[in-house]
């Protein structure tokens, strides 16, 4: 049997996985980050106060050695105040927090382009708008700039140069914005001790026996290869991403588990066949206070996509579904799941389609369930759930063809049921 636990987003991200992290974190001994950057937020509630993570691994507050491997990348500057902001509750130092040397660098010309590029598109994405993009982009076309090299300031020096002579507007990036520059100048000795060979660290420890939680960012229908192109972020957000980023075998994988809200969100453009724009969409955003963790922004709500949930089932190999936010559907007279689409050209489409030009053109073809009023059990077993909620459990289960195996129920890491 493996000792390496993955836990990826079941969705289009904000599924509340750095609850669940946190939560699993408790029975290993190493969290580690396999993709994404600081566009990500990972909301955790510590000792009642509220903590957003944006690059700092979830497991942080179980006391547990956390690590940003290659796939992910680093705002530093803001690496730094995270670093910070959490040192009231766990002290982070090198032994602790391993920051790849192979991870790629966000500069403030990063973000820049970013943001240029989402204002004259005609086609906007829907971004963070925090270099994201450009810097996965800058990494494939091999003129990134690594950690290991951003630490040493004589390479750091090269890179800078090497970008000025290829881009014209990046001198004028440099004067326009010169006080981020300062700060992301400044963050490279803070950082500099943290910078190891993250992914060797991780697979010695590995073979040693130790337990690895790898955590993903986003959600799968996000994937840049399996994800609603080009409505996606700029990684590998599914299962398979976490292999390539630490350099790692699949045949440690122990399980797999994807998150999931017992209902639907979606951050920015795209297409969302159960998007709801009634009072019923309105209450669920308002219950759930659907409101992004990075940028504030109001989510799209709508009922659950069975299609879609199966498709990252077959896609990531979950061996569990963990349903986020049950208790928000509380109080709902009927709760509805979409098991097919209807298209108006294709008909019948019970697959998720490769193509949003398609997707966006599908209408739901829902199974209907009876809701259940009052409150719900916050911890202990499934079993003590309400019978109509349980119904919407097996319901889901024979959609997806797939077990749940956790239940989220408030914000708290107590608030769990387990199966």
């Amino acid at each position: 049997m493996g000792n390496v636990t993955i836990l990826v987003g079941a969705q289009w991200g904000d599924e509340g996985k750095g609850k669940w992290i946190d939560i699993l974190a408790k029975d290993s001994d190493i969290v580690a980050r396999y993709q994404g950057g600081n566009n990500a937020g990972h909301t955790l509630y510590v000792d009642g106060e509220k903590v957003v993570l944006h690059q700092i691994p979830s497991g942080i507050f179980q006391d547990k050695t956390c690590a940003l491997t290659a796939g992910v990348v680093v705002n530093p500057s803001q690496l730094v105040d995270e670093i910070q902001k959490v040192a009231h509750h766990t002290k982070l130092t090198p032994s602790n927090l391993w920051l790849s040397a192979r991870a790629h660098v966000i500069t403030p010309w990063h973000i820049y382009l970013d943001g240029k590029r989402e204002a004259e598109s005609d086609q906007p994405i829907g971004t963070t708008k925090r270099g994201i993009g450009p810097t996965y982009a800058e990494k494939a076309n091999r003129t990134g700039l690594r950690l290991g090299d951003y630490v040493d300031e004589a390479r750091r020096k090269q890179w800078l140069e090497m970008m000025t002579k290829r881009f014209p507007e990046f001198s004028a990036n440099l004067k326009n914005q010169a006080a981020d520059w300062e700060a992301f100048h400044g963050a490279a000795s803070a950082l500099g001790p943290y910078v190891v060979d993250a992914e060797a660290k991780l697979r010695a420890d590995v073979k040693a026996g130790k337990r690895l939680l790898l955590e993903g960012a986003q959600g799968a229908l996000l994937d840049i290869n399996h994800g609603t192109y080009p409505f996606v972020t700029s990684s590998s957000t599914a299962a398979g991403g976490a292999f390539s980023s630490l350099g790692l075998s699949p045949r440690y994988i122990d399980k797999i588990y994807g998150v999931a809200k017992a209902y639907l969100t979606r951050v920015g453009e795209g297409p969302f066949p159960t998007e709801l724009f009634d009072d019923t969409g309105k209450k669920m955003a308002e219950k759930g206070h659907e409101f992004g963790a990075t940028t504030g922004r109001p989510r799209r709500c709508g009922w659950l996509d069975g299609v879609a949930l199966r498709y990252c089932v077959d896609a990531n190999g979950f061996d569990g579904i963990i349903l986020n936010k049950m208790d928000i559907l509380s109080d709902f007279d009927e709760l509805k799941i979409a098991v097919a689409y209807e298209h108006p050209e294709l008909g019948e489409i019970k697959d998720f389609p490769w193509s949003f030009e398609v997707l966006k053109d599908c209408k739901p073809i829902y199974k209907t369930v009876k809701g259940w009023s009052g409150d719900i059990p916050n911890s202990g077993s499934m079993d003590q759930l309400p019978q109509e909620a349980l119904d919407y459990i097996k319901e889901i289960e024979q959609i997806i063809d797939a077990p749940v195996s956790h239940v989220g129920t408030g914000v708290n890491r107590q608030d769990a049921l387990f199966r």
